[in-house]
């Protein structure tokens, strides 16, 4: 599996992070056509710069004149009407709206008000689509973001002067890990902080990989404290014959007062919320009271969503986790021709690449129901046309 992994010692920014796609492997004529796609009036000019000795790309984007102040509403017609893949206006779309809300948040006004300035210029849109159409032209399954160093300082901007880190940096970034270094010069943009939070699946040390392509994106500004480089290190994961090394958060409390009839319910939600997956296991308690551990595993970016799940839907008044690694087998979702149509299942890669169809519970329960079938008949139809599976994205009707 393509890996990459964003090393911002010097921060991030939307011009560093299309560098540094650029010198590590990406078609750099993607990103010079890219504002005709948008149909903006803007230019790209692509240069090889150094910073403290190491050769680096840097990206300016040239807004042509009389450039717009932007709201949600215009950007979101701009990424409708662009000339661009459906996933990767849906992806653009979602960042600006989480940045409206950001800005809507530190400005007290609300969403649809919010005038982007800086972040909503023709640059920044550029970046945030150009960066979407770089993870997936480089074909990086995963991407893992290092802590975000954060300046202490000011910028200026169109609303005067504001405190580094800037208040919508700080609203992007909850939930992410960040430490505060010694720098006034501002290091995490909003663009960036955005992109950083849109385009990693996890946060921290690097995965364990066979490195293939490093790239070095060029900041505007020359810094005191560090080289002013965003680094991307691209390869593949090493998960031996086995299965591919990743990380989750494991979240766990102990319950021994609650209804027995609502765990149910409790798990529902926590699927629907985004858990990677959860179980229950009975335990004695204190004066050997009779309860349940829950654990439930999930992304990092879903940890707080799942937390509040929990607090909500539970009796529990506090919950243990922690990051804990994971070997997991190659998997993707397929369709399999039956006689009852075209049903979902995973396709599961075993060790020397045998292929394993693993049906749906819900699509053969479905089918089962409608049918009047035993659920175990479906499960066998679909497993024994396994040879007729085709990738889901490919096999939609």
């Amino acid at each position: 599996m393509k890996v990459g992994y964003l090393d911002c010692f010097s921060g991030i920014s939307g011009d560093m992070l299309l560098g540094a796609f650029i010198d590590a492997g990406w078609n750099k004529d993607e990103l010079l056509g890219l504002p005709s796609l948008l149909g903006l009036n803007a230019t790209v000019e692509i240069k090889r710069e150094s910073r403290n000795g190491i050769s680096a790309v840097r990206v300016e984007i040239i807004p042509g004149d009389d450039q717009p102040h932007r709201r949600l509403d215009d950007i979101l017609k701009i990424l409708t009407d662009a000339r661009l893949p459906e996933g990767v206006k849906g992806k653009a779309k979602g960042a600006f709206e989480r940045l409206a809300e950001a800005e809507a948040k530190v400005h007290g006004c609300p969403i649809r008000d919010v005038h982007f300035h800086e972040t909503g210029a023709v640059d920044a849109i550029i970046d945030i689509v150009g960066a979407f159409m770089a993870k997936e032209s480089l074909g990086l399954k995963r991407l893992v973001c290092s802590p975000l160093p954060l300046s202490r300082g000011f910028v200026k901007c169109q609303h005067g002067t504001l405190p580094l880190p800037a208040p919508a940096v700080l609203e992007l970034l909850k939930g992410v890990e960040t430490h505060f270094v010694h720098e006034e010069d501002e290091l995490v943009t909003p663009t960036g902080a955005l992109l950083a939070r849109e385009l990693a699946n996890d946060w921290g040390l690097p995965p364990a990989m066979k490195i293939d392509a490093t790239g070095y994106g060029a900041g505007s500004r020359n810094l005191a404290s560090r080289p002013n480089l965003l680094r991307l290190i691209v390869g593949e994961v090493e998960g031996g014959k086995d299965g591919l090394f990743g990380q989750v958060v494991e979240l766990k409390t102990v319950i021994d007062d609650m209804n027995p009839e609502q765990v149910g319910f409790l798990m529902e939600r926590l699927f629907s919320s985004g858990a990677v997956d959860a179980w229950l296991t009975p335990v004695f308690m204190k004066k050997n009271r009779p309860g349940v551990e829950l654990t439930v595993l999930s992304q990092e970016e879903d940890l707080e969503s799942l937390s509040h799940v929990l607090f909500s839907n539970s009796t529990t008044t506090g919950i243990r986790f922690g990051k804990t690694d994971r070997m997991v087998l190659e998997r993707y979702p397929v369709k399999v021709k039956t006689k009852w149509g075209k049903l979902r299942a995973k396709a599961i890669v075993r060790p020397q690449g045998k292929v394993e169809i693993v049906p749906e519970y819900e699509e053969c329960r479905a089918i089962a129901k409608e049918h009047g079938l035993p659920i175990g008949e479906v499960y066998r139809a679909v497993i024994c046309s396994g040879d007729t599976w085709q990738p889901e994205e490919e096999g939609e009707e």
